[in-house]
């Protein structure tokens, strides 16, 4: 008897791990205003209020958090471990490793980030695209410090963009900007409340930054939760679609997309606004 009912225990750890069922780790990495680790904005970044918002409407998990980088994020979902992040795209590539929940916003894409003072500088180059920069900017230097999803990442490839004298990788977020604001590099990529963050953190008065869309990628995309693709991850995002049929809660993940959107941006949004609640949540009035 005691034989049979270590095997049964045994049998019930490997086809229901109980032992974690009602835990989630929530994974954030130090890249603001997406996540923000410390500072006087410290807590307010966009992902901070989703993953904040969820852990509230989520009471019967256990939640806990590790900091880490978008490389642990994937190697903690390879080896599919209970460990979600509170913003992810939605890609065929990464839809291999995660389940994604319903969209929680939607955002304007990654695209360029350079100096007020030079728009008139590239006035001739509109429609943007980085390979229009790269081609007829070479005398500018672009920083990056990652990689920025389909469409850029492209063009940075197929520029050879580790090995381009054009191009320097730069370690950090905080030192890409730095760079940029004291013109040790003439433009880097990414969101455009990337820009309003380091004008308030760097006091970008005198040399504002401002995001220019590119045509490489869309204007917009969603931003979803992920989680492994296991059982138990599908169980965790069924629960979070289930949380987020609350118009109410949506609203405060748009104030804190809004709180890093300059208003001429989020006049821009409001039309894809009203697309997503048509598209992802029509019952909600």
């Amino acid at each position: 008897m005691k034989k049979m009912t270590v095997l049964f225990f045994l049998a019930v750890n490997m086809f229901c791990p109980l032992a974690w069922a009602e835990d989630i780790t929530w994974i954030r990495w130090d890249d603001p205003p997406i996540f923000i680790f410390g500072g006087p904005f410290k807590g307010r970044g966009l992902l901070d209020t989703v993953e904040d918002e969820l852990r509230r409407k989520l009471p019967q998990y256990t939640h806990k958090t590790i900091e880490g980088t978008v490389p642990r994020v994937l190697k903690e979902a390879e080896a599919k471990a209970p460990v979600c992040n509170a913003g992810w795209l939605d890609t065929p590539e990464w839809s291999k490793l995660f389940y994604f929940s319903r969209p929680v916003f939607v955002i304007p894409a990654n695209g360029i980030l350079l100096p007020k003072s030079r728009l008139t500088e590239v006035r001739n180059l509109a429609p943007y695209s980085l390979q229009k920069f790269l081609d007829n900017k070479k005398d500018w230097k672009l920083g990056v410090g990652r990689l920025y999803g389909v469409g850029i990442d492209e063009v940075l490839i197929k520029n050879n963009y580790q090995k381009n004298p054009q191009v320097i990788t730069i370690a950090t977020s905080l030192r890409v900007h730095k760079m940029l604001h004291s013109n040790r590099i003439q433009y880097t990529l990414g969101y455009p409340f990337e820009a309003v963050y380091y004008n308030k953190l760097l006091d970008g008065k005198n040399n504002e930054v401002v995001h220019i869309p590119v045509t490489e990628n869309a204007a917009r995309v969603e931003v979803v939760v992920a989680c492994p693709k296991t059982p138990w991850g599908a169980k965790v995002i069924a629960d979070i679609d289930q949380v987020l049929q609350n118009r109410a809660l949506l609203e405060k993940f748009e104030k804190g997309v809004d709180r890093w959107l300059s208003i001429e941006d989020q006049e821009k949004l409001a039309p894809a606004r009203k697309e997503f609640y048509r598209k992802n949540y029509p019952s909600l009035k």
